[in-house]
């Protein structure tokens, strides 16, 4: 039987942690299921067809979506047994402080369309498909939301008007669920981030469970080495006046990468 695990997000749920977990143990990965992680789909152009699905949400994008990914996945070699895994959270569409209006309302969608083309891909044979979301508290997934569009674009909106702007947005629980309601066949799990940083391999966890690896190799798993720690209130303040200032790009780009360097050192010399 094949296996296939698609942790489809959903952002800023610990997926770093999670496809650095990943990475980090391909090795052990590869002669089970093939292993496809965002620099693969983002080379390819395969996560900005789903993120302008998520947008449009026309038949053309769809389309679009479809045949790419359709082409991506007769070009895997799988073998007589291997599966797959796949972690890519622009999959569920594109993040949704950049979509407002439309959020996740295209997860679903994009979630029964990979579904179909894996079950096109091995057809003829008995495969087991598992859809992954990893969830996080609302307050807390809006506040990184926040720091992320802070630190990586020109936010001038305080962190009360940015939560304000984004209150018609369902939570990532809300939008896990209209996946599970529209593809009832099939396996959906979820997990809570919270949940999942007490545990050995922190947001790699769920995978080392799905792997099932024999005791012997399941002892040479390590636990992920990236992971976007949060920034300090007062360097996400700092982000925010150098947002609202007058410099120009590069200078801007600048200061605010200094200001993460600075936590990182931080960081190092903490430990």
């Amino acid at each position: 039987m094949r296996r296939v695990l698609l942790h489809l997000g959903l952002h800023k749920t610990g997926t770093t942690a999670a496809q650095s977990f990943l990475f980090e143990n391909r090795s052990l990965i590869w002669p089970h299921h093939a292993l496809v992680l965002p620099y693969r789909t983002r080379k390819t152009g395969l996560s900005e067809a789903a993120t302008r699905y998520s947008v449009y949400g026309t038949p053309g994008a769809m389309s679009d979506f479809k045949d790419q990914m359709r082409h991506f996945l007769n070009s895997l070699e799988f073998g007589q047994k291997r599966g797959l895994v796949l972690s890519e959270e622009n999959f569920s569409g594109l993040r949704p402080s950049r979509n407002v209006a439309v959020g996740y309302e295209a997860a679903p969608e994009l979630a029964s369309c990979l579904v179909g083309l894996i079950r096109d891909r091995f057809a003829g044979e008995e495969v087991h498909i598992n859809l992954y979301y990893s969830l996080r508290q609302r307050g807390s997934w809006l506040r990184s939301l926040w720091a992320h569009d802070l630190q990586r674009s020109r936010l001038i909106q305080d962190f009360e008007t940015f939560r304000a702007r984004l209150v018609p947005v369902p939570s990532p629980q809300i939008a896990a669920e209209a996946v599970r309601d529209r593809l009832p066949s099939v396996s959906v799990r979820t997990e809570w981030l919270e949940d999942l940083q007490g545990l050995r391999y922190g947001p790699g966890n769920t995978f080392a469970e799905f792997l099932d690896l024999p005791p012997d190799k399941a002892g040479e798993l390590v636990g992920p080495t990236r992971s976007n720690p949060r920034l300090p209130e007062d360097i996400l303040q700092q982000m925010l006046e150098i947002n609202r200032s007058d410099l120009d790009d590069a200078a801007l780009i600048e200061q605010k990468a200094a200001l993460v360097q600075r936590v990182q050192n931080d960081l190092i010399g903490s430990k």
